[in-house]
């Protein structure tokens, strides 16, 4: 999958993309089949949303239903929502009856949440940041090469930039997830 500037979003099956001018948050991307350009379905993020988390909704024509479609498409918008820093839950709500809808949320991720009036909420939560792995490693690279340069013990330049990367990715962190709690308004472990 890839995305270019003007919100369109590319398949090997099929290519999602929203009309010009359209608001991607609102409006309805349609999905067209990239070897005839026919009109397959469309999928939105329009609905109710709330701290941090938009809702999904796909329409496939049934020409191309039960094909697996579904489940590529829902992935691909749950990974462009996700790649807007304040949406952590991508939200998708199924008929009870229709297990092959409910079987492509989960096979695309989603998780049930909920039944209400013969109808399911499935969610999807953006991954937790783990800065500290990243600056750890960052760091032990950084304490080798400071080693190196100021001509000590290489144990020193390990210990020092263990320390540094520790102490950046724990500050990271903790950051993102102050974030993640002042956006959705619940705590995280």
């Amino acid at each position: 999958m890839r995305m270019s500037k003007n919100f369109q979003l590319k398949a090997k099956d099929f290519v999602i993309e929203l009309p010009q001018g359209a608001d991607p948050w609102n409006d309805d991307w349609n999905i067209l089949s990239t070897y005839d350009g026919e009109h397959m379905g469309q999928v939105n993020f329009a609905g109710e949303k709330a701290l941090g988390t938009v809702p999904v909704s796909l329409e496939l024509t049934e020409k191309y239903q039960n094909k697996g479609h579904g489940t590529e498409i829902f992935r691909m918008m749950v990974s462009w929502a996700f790649s807007h820093s304040s949406v952590y839950e991508v939200k998708a709500v199924c008929d009870h009856d229709n297990d092959k809808a409910v079987f492509s949320l989960e096979k695309a991720g989603f998780v049930y949440r909920s039944k209400e009036m013969g109808v399911e909420t499935y969610s999807v939560v953006k991954p937790k940041t783990s800065w500290l792995g990243l600056y750890l490693i960052i760091g032990f690279n950084i304490g080798l090469v400071l080693a190196i340069v100021i001509n000590t013990s290489p144990w020193v330049g390990f210990i020092v930039g263990m320390f540094i990367g520790i102490s950046i990715g724990t500050v990271m962190d903790q950051k993102e997830k102050k974030k993640r709690e002042r956006i959705t308004g619940r705590k995280t472990d």
